[in-house]
């Protein structure tokens, strides 16, 4: 019965020494990358689509022959209707961590600029420098998912907003610069916003400060 007793007493402190906090960080960011992206933009995604489709409807009940002005109606609304699933279809497409740990959050993060510039959703501009190293996979995805999150405040479907994200690889560790606009102006991380990022980055070897007191620009360091 002793040792019984013994086991049960034990086998709760080997288990929370297996649990450190890049597991916890891996997990937490698996689970944001799945809800995240479609959560964020959804509304947004079905009110434009339903917009172009009802359009595209009008214009196909106001023909009644098939001259010249309403053949040229009818493929300017199949363009109208054709270009609106394509971007439905592209938007709804997620990333898998395990695709962002395979080609790296550089490439993933390039694929979510462009899906969302296409659709209409910001502007953006992307610059990559230097030999991609392959990272550690809790780094992978923990830099993904702050790049991602750090992207969503400038989306908007009537005004969009302006993403500028340069990726230089250095030979000891990674620098990112983020320069983000919505209306003309630049978007800012409050005090507790940045402590939230500082504190993510501090589990994967990383850092986040506004780059030399330019405050339009984020610098994130990633240590290798």
């Amino acid at each position: 019965m002793k040792c019984m007793k013994h086991d049960v007493t034990c086998l709760p402190m080997k288990r929370s020494k297996k649990i450190s906090p890049l597991i916890k960080e891996e997990l937490t960011s698996r689970i944001e990358i799945q809800e995240r992206s479609l959560q964020a933009y959804s509304k947004e995604i079905f009110e434009n689509i339903g917009q172009v489709l009802s359009f595209v409807k009008l214009q196909l009940l106001s023909l009644q022959s098939p001259n010249n002005s309403e053949t040229d109606k009818m493929l300017d609304s199949g363009k109208l209707l054709g270009k609106a699933i394509e971007d439905l279809r592209n938007l709804t497409k997620q990333l898998s961590p395990d695709e962002i740990i395979r080609n790296g959050f550089a490439h993933a993060i390039i694929c979510e600029l462009k899906r969302l510039d296409e659709a209409g959703f910001c502007n953006s501009n992307f610059f990559l420098e230097g030999d991609l190293i392959n990272l550690q996979e809790v780094k992978e995805l923990v830099v993904f998912c702050i790049l991602q999150q750090l992207i969503y405040p400038a989306l908007d479907i009537y005004n969009p907003g302006y993403i500028d994200i340069k990726i230089h690889y250095r030979k000891t560790h990674i620098e990112i610069e983020v320069a983000r606009q919505f209306k003309g102006e630049p978007l800012f991380l409050d005090v507790e916003g940045l402590a939230r990022i500082k504190q993510r980055l501090n589990s994967v070897n990383g850092t986040i400060t506004y780059k030399d007191q330019n405050w339009n620009t984020l610098k994130i360091t990633i240590n290798i």
